[in-house]
């Protein structure tokens, strides 16, 4: 008897900790089943994402371009502060600009972009659907150097990227 007692306490603790243990397995099982949903989600997007830029354009100061885009694939884009643009562009004193361009919601100020006109806009005003296209007015500082050749990489909300060519004024 003097035996048992103890027996059973580290038979209940073995049988406890084994409980604990394929519990915190479970639980990291759950969370690895949940993110590689979430992957799977993000990837169908992705996939159903396309962009076209249709056309560019620059005004003669240099410092606004207009790049418009097509959603040729399935999935809306709507999050423009999510978005980004990346130029590389050769500036009128000849250096080159490496610049990652933020989104503003209001009027355009130095190194800025926002959304303009909408076209083919029919379902979800505001909101890139299949077949519409959309104006992304860019304000740069320094201004682009006359018939320098530049390069711009716009990026969704889901990581899709495409990339065009643009001509200083």
């Amino acid at each position: 008897m003097e035996n048992g007692i103890p027996a059973l306490m580290i038979a209940a603790i073995l049988m406890l900790s084994t409980v604990f243990i394929a519990r915190g397995g479970f639980i990291g099982m759950d969370a690895v089943g949940q993110s590689l949903k979430q992957q799977e989600t993000t990837i169908g997007q992705q996939n159903r994402t396309g962009l076209t830029v249709t056309g560019t354009s620059i005004d003669g100061t240099g410092s606004n371009l207009t790049i418009t885009v097509r959603n040729d694939g399935q999935t809306p884009v709507s999050q423009w502060d999510e978005m980004d643009i990346v130029l590389q562009y050769f500036g009128e004193a000849g250096g080159r600009f490496d610049k990652w361009i933020p989104y503003t919601a209001g009027p355009l100020g130095a190194d800025t972009w926002t959304t303009g006109s909408f076209a083919n806009d029919i379902f979800e005003p505001g909101i890139l659907n299949t077949g519409e296209s959309v104006d992304l007015l860019v304000r740069v500082n320094p201004a682009v150097a006359a018939g320098s050749t530049n390069w711009a990489i716009i990026g969704t909300e889901k990581g899709v990227t495409v990339q065009t060519y643009f001509n200083g004024p």
